[in-house]
């Protein structure tokens, strides 16, 4: 049995706390020097342009993204919002991202990436690859990408303070090609924004 999207962003958070926690108690100063994985090493910045002036905000608490004006928002409280891509003629939405917060305690974005990846792995996700890391307005964030039998799927997360930040996007293979996908998270992600 997997577990609800939800659920895992819960154990996520708890879990990274714990440990958290645990480091701070047994005497580690946090003087140690930081290690650098090569193969995580943050991206070049997608480019920027400016954002139209018809684009509508969709916001959690911490940050906020634009999207065009034919897109829907689902809002679900202060720190989950849907941002839905809009409708084809059937009446289909090509797919939508999930814009979500929630405490993560100390750690760092690693430790985030780690337990992403385990969850993933879990929920069965196929071909499942960690691509280079992205930077958007100066923030850092994880990049996974997997597949489903019926979606194309992007998992981005970054950390502000001890606040873990997604964006997963879950978008039709009957809809979009994978470069079609690629296409539309690249219009929503240079928008992001922290609060």
């Amino acid at each position: 049995m997997t577990m609800s999207r939800a659920s895992a962003m819960a154990a996520l958070i708890l879990s990274v706390a714990l440990a958290g926690a645990s480091c701070a108690s047994s005497g580690d100063s946090g003087n140690s020097p930081e290690t650098t994985d090569p193969k995580t090493t943050p991206s070049a910045s997608p480019s920027e342009s400016p954002v139209p002036a018809d684009w509508k905000v969709a916001a959690i608490e911490e940050a906020q993204v634009q999207i065009p004006p034919d897109w829907t928002t689902e809002q679900a409280g202060k720190w989950t919002v849907s941002l839905v891509a809009p409708k084809d003629d059937l009446g289909s939405s090509a797919g939508f991202g999930t814009f979500l917060s929630g405490a993560l305690g100390p750690g760092d974005l690693e430790k985030a990436a780690g337990y992403e990846k385990d969850i993933l792995v879990g929920d069965g996700a196929e071909n499942l690859k960690r691509l280079p890391d992205v930077t958007v307005d100066g923030s850092v964030f994880y990049h996974f990408q997997y597949e489903t039998g019926r979606t194309w799927n992007d998992s981005y997360g970054t950390k502000d303070g001890e606040k873990l930040i997604e964006i997963n996007w879950d978008l039709s293979k009957t809809s979009l090609d994978r470069k079609g996908a690629d296409a539309l998270i690249a219009k929503v992600l240079p928008t992001f924004q922290l609060l």
